[in-house]
């Protein structure tokens, strides 16, 4: 070999060297990048951890009495959990207040509750300017309803009423829970009823009769609309699961049942998402968001002993004294929910069921129910 083709090969070995050098170089930041991930994670778990324990501790006094209860901080204490502790009370319960005030401007000093009800109403559907020295200061989109991901599947925080006062947006989860909270605060008697995968308002009218009101769209409706989804069974009404009024120690329990789903979300179904929907079926006993959790949890403890046991075929688990009767409970809370008539309507249908309620039938109707609240606010 000559000088020249000794020098080249140098420079080949030597290039081979430096693309080495520079793979295990990113391998190294790789695994360091891995590591750091990891203990973060680590450390992120058992931070939030202690927030949901701790999250469910204050929710467990407001239901026991040891702590006044108060919806907005049960609220707000489910958003938080889920948000590492993230979320700042003052400016939560600040941007109720607000909300509220404007309403009481809306509807004059002393507008009667027919009055602070159409407040509320226009707040949830129209544009609110707010003038001052003859000029117009601010404005307050109406809220709408978010199509994307609304059940929280992919991104659980389409859930949280924290994320619809920031983008005005939201769903039958948020939108019943904000409309509830400015209610108390403005003196109007409301309640948060279920139906299936879905919530919404019953208010009390002008002649104390109940109204049904869809916040996801502002119309008034009729317990008819909820039945047309085919997934109202009649178990569910015998039970008061669907389509009757939560008080406020129902409401949050309910909270305490969101408290879990959330968990769920990071950690999956495991003691303490079993401890939450046990706790919340204490002071809500007809709720059906509870038994799912309860079932999920067992149906988890029971996956958890199936792995651990080798996954054995279907006859030999039932021959395993460790499975029979973790698979016994996961029967049991089947049963609880086909007692109630449970049936998880599918998202594609419910997304035309909410639409439907924009038909000419009912929006009618709530022209109808509407022009009532206004008559007797104009009293």
């Amino acid at each position: 070999m000559d000088e020249v083709e000794h020098y080249n090969a140098q420079q080949a070995a030597g290039k081979g060297d430096h693309r080495l050098d520079a793979v295990q170089q990113d391998i190294a930041q790789f695994e360091q990048q891995r590591r750091g991930q990891a203990q973060f994670n680590a450390e992120f778990e058992v931070r939030n951890k202690r927030q949901y324990e701790a999250g469910y501790q204050a929710l467990a006094e407001m239901l026991t009495g040891q702590r006044a209860e108060n919806l907005p901080l049960a609220v707000f204490i489910v958003e938080n959990s889920y948000s590492a502790g993230s979320l700042n009370f003052t400016t939560f319960k600040t941007d109720l207040e607000n909300l509220a005030k404007m309403c009481r401007g809306l509807a004059g000093a002393n507008g009667s509750q027919a009055a602070r009800f159409m407040a509320l109403h226009q707040l949830m559907t129209d544009t609110v300017r707010v003038g001052y020295a003859g000029k117009v200061v601010s404005k307050h989109q109406p809220y709408r309803y978010d199509f994307n991901d609304f059940w929280g599947r992919d991104d659980y925080t389409k859930m949280f009423v924290t994320k619809l006062l920031q983008t005005n947006s939201g769903q039958c989860h948020s939108l019943p829970l904000l409309y509830k909270m400015l209610a108390d605060q403005l003196g109007i008697r409301s309640s948060i009823s279920m139906a299936p995968n879905h919530s919404y308002i019953q208010v009390v009218g002008p002649d104390s009769e109940l109204y049904s009101y869809e916040t996801t769209n502002g119309h008034f409706t009729t317990d008819a609309f909820y039945m047309t989804t085919g997934y109202v069974k009649t178990a569910a009404l015998k039970a008061r699961a669907y389509l009757d009024t939560l008080t406020l120690y129902q409401t949050i329990a309910y909270q305490v049942s969101d408290l879990a789903l959330g968990y769920a979300h990071y950690y999956g179904n495991d003691d303490f998402t079993e401890k939450c929907a046990a706790l919340a079926m204490k002071y809500y006993p007809q709720s059906i968001q509870a038994r799912i959790i309860l079932h999920n949890s067992a149906l988890a403890r029971f996956a958890r002993a199936y792995q651990a046991a080798g996954s054995p075929s279907k006859e030999q688990s039932m021959q395993l004294p460790a499975l029979q009767p973790l698979w016994t409970e996961v029967q049991r809370w089947q049963q609880a929910l086909d007692a109630v008539g449970y049936e998880e309507i599918p998202q594609a249908l419910y997304a035309r069921w909410l639409k439907s309620a924009e038909d000419e039938k009912h929006r009618q109707e709530s022209r109808q129910a509407t022009a009532r609240f206004a008559q007797s606010a104009a009293k």
